[in-house]
């Protein structure tokens, strides 16, 4: 009896302590992900994607700090204006992500990541990098949806390069509308599985359709 009650605190024990370093790791990404909303400098996002990463050395078996880093390293890319710099930042965006996808096979946020690095590539220099990323975004994206037909996030992305695609190549705005109709429609339903997931999109989908009058037509 008493190796069984011995047992049994020490099982509860270790419970205990499991409890709290997930409550600790849960605590850091909400206090890391509030903060991405408020970000304005290049410091700010460098120290965030830091933090991130400090996450992921700490908490070897948890994909999202990773993800959340790889995020940041491509927005990154864009608000840096030394040309020079940009495929730096998705160089180290690809390196968290393939880090994330090694912990967390077939998700869909992850393939949408992939797809949103060789879209920014992409646009660095569309005349001679069309044929090399093209096909690897659509694929990601296309895979996004395919792992989870509700994900909002790769037909925003699909209908901002269809968007800016000329329209003798089949782009344009009239071309776009209907895939970010269908993005909205997917991010006004969407429930993420959980308080850490991503949710980013909405807000700049809603501001770029205003800006461009493509709101309710």
């Amino acid at each position: 009896m008493k190796n069984v009650l011995a047992l049994l605190i020490l099982v509860l024990s270790f419970t205990g302590i499991l409890n709290a370093q997930d409550s600790k790791y849960v605590d850091a990404m909400k206090k890391n992900i509030a903060m991405m909303d408020s970000l304005r400098t290049m410091d700010n996002m460098k120290d965030l994607t830091n933090s991130f990463l400090r996450i992921a050395n700490a908490e070897k078996d948890k994909w999202l700090p990773y993800y959340y880093a790889s995020y940041l390293y491509v927005i990154t890319s864009y608000s840096d204006t030394v040309k020079s710099k940009k495929d730096v930042y998705l160089d180290e965006a690809d390196k968290a992500i393939k880090m994330a996808d090694s912990l967390k096979p077939n998700e869909s946020e992850i393939y949408v990541l992939q797809g949103m690095i060789s879209q920014a590539r992409m646009q660095e220099d569309p005349m001679n990098r069309y044929m090399i990323y093209l096909e690897k975004m659509n694929g990601n994206f296309n895979k996004a949806l395919a792992l989870d037909p509700t994900n909002p996030r790769p037909e925003y992305l699909m209908g901002m390069t269809t968007f800016y695609t000329p329209e003798q190549f089949g782009g344009g705005a009239e071309a776009a509308k209907p895939v970010f109709a269908s993005s909205l429609k997917k991010f006004n339903e969407f429930i993420p599985k959980n308080e850490l997931m991503p949710k980013w999109g909405k807000n700049s989908l809603e501001a770029f359709l205003k800006q461009n009058n493509l709101l309710q037509k």
